[in-house]
């Protein structure tokens, strides 16, 4: 099973039996310079936190809402070499970077949307992002992983913190980012995300009431509370004054990264002149030989 994305933001659109994008070719400068070259990713990490609360709703035979026992995979069939300065998608199996002049830091946060910075920073003119001809298989596991309710708020605000800076990008420097964006949440913004998620909440409990089965129906039960308590009760004011403080943290935290980061590089570049960088050569032992084999 696939699922429709939205290339802006990495935010899946809904379900699809079948997805594919289309490339079409442009002109890029020849002296552009490949900064990211990254494999392609199948799996389940196209597979977002309420993809698989829509997934579990669907399968009336699932008891428990656990990642490893859902059968649903993103399988890519068919993926093409690419090279572009558009926008695009940073998720990837194997990355390489290059990091001779320095490259932007990633955002500084706990909200796993760290390297949507280079999703913006790579539509400077004269550089570009590669995809090469490799995919690797990528399955998510809720091994240390925050509870699928949580996940779920996470996404919610990943997602309005990318809009928000992307709609404010103001400059696009060598080793940084800049935009206006200083944390402010409106009312608008977090009725949005209620609305959404409140629907959901109450597709989850129609599912309990409805289930025969009376583990699947604790488990959606439980799955609700825990989604009411994740989003504070589905209460505006108090749904709101929470969400500008964590969006105002965040926020805060990568402006003043943003700012430090071009003057760290330099510093670097100060100590290499004078002297290499820490250096360490690995020396590995070879493996003993055998029966006559290795």
């Amino acid at each position: 099973m696939d699922t429709a994305m939205d290339l802006e933001t990495n935010v899946s659109k809904g379900f699809a039996g079948d997805n594919a994008l289309l490339l079409k070719r442009g002109s890029l400068p020849n002296q552009a310079v490949v900064k990211i070259a990254q494999t392609f990713r199948t799996g389940t990490n196209d597979i977002d936190a309420l993809d698989f609360v829509h997934m579990y709703l669907r399968n009336e035979s699932q008891h428990q809402l656990n990642l490893h026992e859902f059968e649903d995979l993103y399988v890519l069939v068919n993926f093409r070499p690419v090279v572009t300065n558009k926008n695009w998608r940073m998720d990837c199996g194997v990355a390489g970077y290059d990091n001779r002049l320095g490259l932007p830091p990633f955002f500084p946060t706990r909200l796993r949307f760290e390297d949507y910075i280079f999703r913006l920073w790579i539509q400077k003119p004269g550089i570009v992002a590669a995809h090469v001809d490799a995919v690797q298989t990528h399955v998510k596991n809720d091994y240390m992983r925050n509870p699928l309710a949580m996940d779920v708020f996470n996404e919610e605000i990943c997602t309005l913190l990318k809009k928000k800076i992307r709609a404010s990008v103001t400059g696009v420097g060598d080793l940084s980012i800049s935009f206006t964006y200083n944390g402010e949440v409106s009312l608008n913004d977090t009725r949005e995300i209620l609305e959404k998620i409140t629907g959901v909440h109450q597709q989850i409990l129609e599912s309990a009431r409805r289930t025969k089965n009376a583990k699947r129906r604790q488990a959606l039960t439980f799955f609700a509370e825990n989604l009411a308590r994740c989003f504070y009760g589905f209460e505006p004011d108090f749904f709101q004054q929470n969400v500008t403080r964590i969006v105002d943290d965040v926020i805060s935290v990568i402006h003043a990264s943003l700012e430090l980061w071009p003057t760290l590089v330099e510093i670097c570049y100060f100590h290499k002149d004078k002297k290499d960088l820490p250096q360490l050569r690995v020396k590995n032992k070879k493996l003993k030989a055998h029966n006559g084999k290795r």
